[in-house]
């Protein structure tokens, strides 16, 4: 049994016989970027689904994580659009602000009365709603945590494998409390396309512990998806963000204007993406769990 105070993410991804790309105009965005696809077996990171059903099989997505998955957008977030395209129930945990131990962090300690703001309090919330718990066999469970943890790690010069090992740890708990996170996919993109040794390292050990939980049967079905592939090829790389359909890279509202093109801006406001970006994310995700599919 991997330690419970030391282990990592829940997440979800699912699988069809062909990539399944969610509807919108024509000249919207469009990913541009394709899945770097690998085994779960302790190397070195990569996207992967051992297990996971097809998107259609899940009735609940439950969904952990920060402003990514949980924030004001302008339309569908990233986990909307997944539900959405099914008709699954989701059951939304994911909050802006919100990193894995708020503990860890005592500049954030001001909003420590919020439940919502970090992993753990998220796991205590959907536990103790008093309802039953969904049907494991059709429940997905996704996991987004990380760039706030990174950017407060990386303003205090601290490492991250603490943090690391929290988010195994709660994902473990969350698995063993309900015996019924049977469906786990896990979700990074601590630098938004910008690597460093230190978010290496917090990326490797919970990709790690990912993998020595399923194998030791701490997690039935696990998935492993990484956006900074979107991010870097938008931002710092090749095919850069026209190939993907953006004109505008930056913030859309900025003190209190709209922009005129949201469906080709990168961000809703700092922070948060624009619905046309949780779009391609969504797509990344579906493109993941038919195109990566590893028995290890």
């Amino acid at each position: 049994m991997f330690s419970l105070r030391s282990s990592t993410v829940l997440a979800l991804l699912c699988a069809t016989s062909s990539a399944v790309v969610l509807p919108r105009a024509a000249d919207a965005v469009q990913l541009a970027v394709s899945p770097q696809c690998g085994p779960l077996d302790g190397s070195a990171p990569a996207d992967v689904n051992v297990g996971l059903g097809p998107l259609s099989s899940y009735k609940t997505i439950v969904a952990f994580g920060d402003s990514f998955t949980g924030g004001s957008t302008n339309g569908p977030t990233w986990v909307q659009a997944l539900a959405n395209s099914t008709g699954a129930t989701l059951i939304q945990h994911a909050a802006p602000g919100a990193v894995v131990d708020v503990n860890q962090w005592p500049q954030v300690s001001t909003i420590q009365s919020d439940a919502s703001v970090d992993f753990i309090h998220q796991v205590e919330t959907f536990l103790a709603y008093g309802q039953p718990i969904p049907d494991p066999a059709t429940t997905l469970y996704i996991v987004f945590f990380g760039i706030g943890d990174y950017e407060q790690a990386a303003a205090a010069e601290t490492n991250m494998n603490q943090i690391a090992g929290v988010q195994v740890w709660t994902s473990l708990e969350l698995a063993s409390a309900t015996s019924f996170a049977e469906n786990v996919l896990v979700v990074d993109n601590y630098g938004l396309g910008k690597t460093s040794p230190m978010g290496d390292a917090y990326k490797q050990f919970v990709f790690t512990a990912v993998g020595t939980s399923r194998r030791q049967g701490d997690f039935k079905n696990v998935g492993f998806a990484s956006f900074n592939g979107i991010w870097e090829g938008i931002l710092y790389g090749s095919p850069g963000a026209a190939a993907f359909g953006y004109t505008n890279t930056g913030v859309c509202v900025q003190n209190g204007q709209t922009c005129s093109d949201p469906a080709h801006t990168l961000y809703w406001t700092p922070g948060t993406p624009t619905a046309a970006t949780h779009s391609i994310m969504a797509d990344y995700v579906e493109q993941v769990l038919t195109q990566c599919k590893s028995s290890t």
